[in-house]
């Protein structure tokens, strides 16, 4: 194929990529600029009348501003979920990728299994309201990080298995116990 119709098709490409992506944000942006009755009509055309900041100011304000609830529950899901499973699948993984022993091949099984099997929804409705948890913040963190841990102690696994055990060596020879030596060292990396 030569140059020339390389840079045609991949013009062409970047073309029909940009209009598949940019026609459904100008819908958005037409539709969320339209009073009720225009956009009633569903019809890809410019408002006769622009009310957008009106109909933006409706939508954080609906039900009890229940957007801007979900957004920092959103929020504090993620980051609450995201941040103890990177410190628990480190630690885990940690341990599994520097320390040898007869259990490494059951705990490897059970992150497998962790991951294969699906998650049973009715028994951990069962678990989560005997503790008191259903439906509260803090069991939807720990139902995130139940089910997101095992990925995260493959992919952690696969990331200390890249960082050199002399850094290890070193840093106990420094006078690093096994905690200093996860926490300044090793997770920072």
């Amino acid at each position: 194929m030569r140059p020339s119709t390389r840079w045609i098709i991949g013009i062409v490409g970047i073309l029909l990529t940009t209009v598949f992506f940019l026609v459904p944000f100008a819908f958005v942006f037409m539709m969320a600029g339209k009073t009720a009755p225009e956009a009633a009509r569903l019809e890809f055309s410019w408002p006769t009348e622009f009310v957008m900041l009106d109909n933006i100011v409706a939508v954080f304000q609906a039900r009890n501003y229940m957007l801007i609830i979900a957004f920092i529950n959103s929020t504090i899901l993620t980051v609450a979920s995201v941040t103890l499973m990177v410190i628990f699948g480190s630690m885990i993984a940690f341990v599994l990728d520097r320390r040898r022993s007869k259990l490494n091949p059951w705990i490897n099984g059970a992150v497998l299994a962790g991951l294969i099997i699906p998650p049973a929804v009715v028994p951990t409705i069962w678990v989560m309201q005997s503790m008191g948890l259903f439906k509260t913040l803090i069991g939807l963190i720990l139902i995130e990080v139940a089910f997101g841990l095992s990925f995260t102690v493959l992919t952690m696994r696969a990331f200390m298995a890249t960082i050199p055990r002399e850094i290890d060596e070193a840093a106990i020879v420094d006078g690093a116990g096994p905690l200093r030596l996860f926490f300044r060292v090793i997770l920072p990396c």
